[in-house]
């Protein structure tokens, strides 16, 4: 999926979980905003990973006591109840459609494919994810992840497929096994 990134705002004392961030308000993919850093503007990012994984590390770095967002538009071919299915080990909330949907305020529980499932109902046409992680001031190895899992399925976790996904990645030539020699 094509998603853009905003970030790093605040997560002194882990506070950013329950703060509003510009974001959260309104969706405007030019505008910029003063974050953790200084001023921070929205920026593509794009997930190939088939559980649409996205990793906030690769671009704003091993930042600590940060919060980020992702946003995507998923769009769906007619109106239907769906779940919204969720992986994090960071504090997270997330909206579709502007409408707050759930949140765990919880840090470095580890992470699972579809951890979370909430039951959502999807319009017919373009449906607006928005998803807040929140980096807690943790610094042992295992506390660096700064990432989610997203995907949209049916309620026996058959993925939904949005009509404006990005065409699944071919694999080079280089990339397939090896092929075992014929025996003569």
């Amino acid at each position: 999926m094509r998603w853009h990134a905003i970030g790093p705002f605040d997560n002194s004392n882990r506070a950013g979980f329950d703060m509003i961030f510009p974001p959260e308000n309104e969706i405007n993919l030019n505008a910029e905003y003063k974050g953790k850093k200084g001023m921070t503007k929205w920026q593509p990012i794009e997930s190939y990973d088939p559980f649409g994984k996205i990793d906030f590390n690769k671009p704003f770095g091993l930042l600590k006591e940060s919060v980020a967002y992702a946003y995507t538009e998923f769009e769906s071919s007619s109106a239907r109840s769906a779940e919204l299915r969720l992986g994090c080990k960071n504090a997270w909330k997330v909206w579709l459609n502007g409408k707050f949907i759930f949140g765990r305020d919880e840090y470095h529980r580890g992470q699972r494919i579809d951890q979370y499932k909430m039951d959502i109902d999807l319009i017919k046409g373009n449906n607006t994810i928005l998803v807040k992680a929140c980096q807690n001031e943790q610094t042992e190895e295992w506390t660096v992840q700064w990432e989610f899992q997203l995907r949209i399925c049916n309620q026996s976790g058959v993925a939904i497929l949005a009509s404006n996904r990005m065409p699944t990645p071919t694999k080079k030539q280089t990339d397939r096994r090896p092929r075992r020699p014929k025996k003569s």
